[in-house]
């Protein structure tokens, strides 16, 4: 029986994993609402971004849990009215409750009801961020094995409402050669806890966050791309973010999660809306073809 040699399964191997990626349906464009002025007592300014999004040909959402928290007398039609729109909730945000001093099922336990709530209103995921335990990238082992036990803990609660927890990220796990994020990606457990990737914020921390992303895709729920000129956030395609190197590696990899325009503009009273989420829909479908 003939047998293969090792530069010959490897190339067979390649080119199925190759002709897998190309199979693969494409990644699916969503908007983070944050770019645009929103009021927790104000649910009609969520609608009216929403229905700008749809306008946009955005597939889903992602906000703040708190610009939903007062609907929740009236859960079932607040989301009634966010449906008919025809976006799909891809993920409620929050913060990765206190889990130091309170303990990692303190923690869990608010993670449990913050699912419950964000689930009335259709979400997915529940995203999760958290400041990252150093600003220079350097900390303990004990404190990275903290971190991930608590998340995976929130993980479990999550999946037990019914939602995918998805880790965001800023730049301090980036810092020091991504030190966090790979040891978050290490220490936590696969099933329990997903990633909601903000590329562009790791990438102003650390240029090779492509690298990363093609290595740990499979963890990756959704990625947040943003674009920056000089380090000023602008829209997509406007500044040296490496979009189409980005979208090479996605078609490669055939990632199909969701791709996020975030134009956060934390420093800018007045939120840009349209104004920067129309151009980078444009740049969205030019460069990735969604």
């Amino acid at each position: 029986m003939p047998t293969l040699s090792r530069r010959t399964f490897l190339a067979g191997a390649a080119a199925m994993a190759a002709a897998h990626a190309a199979d693969a349906p494409p990644p699916r464009p969503g908007c983070q609402a944050n770019a645009w002025n929103l009021d927790p007592a104000r649910f009609d300014l969520l609608l009216t971004a929403l229905r700008e999004m749809k306008e946009l040909e955005f597939q889903g959402f992602e906000t703040n849990i708190r610009f939903l928290q007062p609907q929740l007398e009236r859960a079932a039609e607040a989301r009634g009215r966010i449906e008919a729109i025809g976006l799909e909730f891809v993920g409620a945000h929050t913060n990765l409750p206190e889990y130091v001093k309170a303990g990692p099922e303190s923690a869990a336990a608010t993670i449990a009801k913050l699912a419950g709530e964000a689930r009335q209103f259709g979400a997915r995921a529940l995203v999760i961020s958290h400041s990252g335990l150093s600003p220079t990238g350097e900390f303990s082992e004990a404190a990275v094995a903290a971190k991930a036990r608590a998340m995976d803990l929130a993980g479990r609660r999550a999946a037990d409402a019914g939602l995918v927890l998805a880790y965001h990220n800023h730049q301090p796990e980036f810092r020091n050669g991504a030190a966090e994020a790979t040891a978050l990606v290490e220490h936590t457990d696969p099933k329990l806890v997903s990633l909601m990737f903000d590329i562009g914020h790791a990438w102003l921390a650390y240029p090779e966050v492509i690298a990363f992303f093609e290595a740990h895709h499979a963890r990756v729920f959704g990625l947040h791309v943003r674009d920056f000129h000089n380090r000023v956030s602008v829209p997509l395609g406007e500044g040296e973010f490496p979009l189409r190197k980005l979208a090479d590696a996605i078609r490669t990899t055939g990632w199909h999660g969701w791709l996020i325009d975030e134009e956060e503009r934390p420093d800018q009273p007045d939120k840009p809306g349209k104004r920067a989420t129309g151009p980078s829909r444009r740049t969205m479908k030019a460069v990735f073809g969604v």
